[in-house]
């Protein structure tokens, strides 16, 4: 991804109202704009609490999620399932978070991931991207974060599949 893209980005991350990233109801059509049921999570995340509030937004908006507890683990099933969105812990025992997230985007499907770290700030969102990862989420996860972070890379992923189809 070009310094260009992320750029901007970061720019129209900062600009969208979270209204924009909350499902929307039928259409005068009655077709949604996106189905939610679509979405697909690997979570490499290893706190039993992070771990319960993922599962039941999960289950509220019909995701599948995938819980990991090695970077092994999380590639396999990330790959297996063709999983959209990874969610990866920066302190997981024994990793840098860097090849973690960079091995997780070089997947041979599109793949958005969100570091999930107790310290976020500018420059590590900054380094995310730079490394191939799309956000940050801070801990302790709150719902309204997690589900603003997941549609909001989801929406990016649908696009560039969308425009990487429209390019082949």
């Amino acid at each position: 991804m070009s310094r260009a893209t992320r750029s901007i980005l970061a720019f129209v991350r900062r600009l969208l109202p979270d209204r924009m990233l909350k499902p929307i109801g039928h259409s005068k059509r009655g077709a949604m704009p996106f189905s939610e049921s679509e979405i697909k999570l690997v979570a490499l995340v290893l706190s039993d609490w992070d771990r319960a509030l993922l599962s039941r937004i999960a289950a509220e908006h019909r995701w599948a999620i995938h819980f990991a507890r090695t970077c092994d683990e999380a590639w396999e099933a990330l790959n297996e399932r063709k999983a959209q969105i990874i969610l990866c812990e920066r302190e997981v025992a024994g990793m840098d978070w860097r090849p973690v997230i960079r091995k997780m985007v070089s997947a041979p499907h599109l793949v958005c991931a969100i570091l999930i770290s107790n310290v976020t700030d500018d420059y590590l969102w900054n380094e995310v991207v730079s490394r191939g990862g799309h956000d940050v989420l801070a801990t302790p996860l709150r719902e309204e974060n997690v589900l603003r972070a997941i549609r909001l890379a989801w929406l990016y992923w649908n696009s560039a599949r969308k425009y990487n189809a429209g390019v082949a």
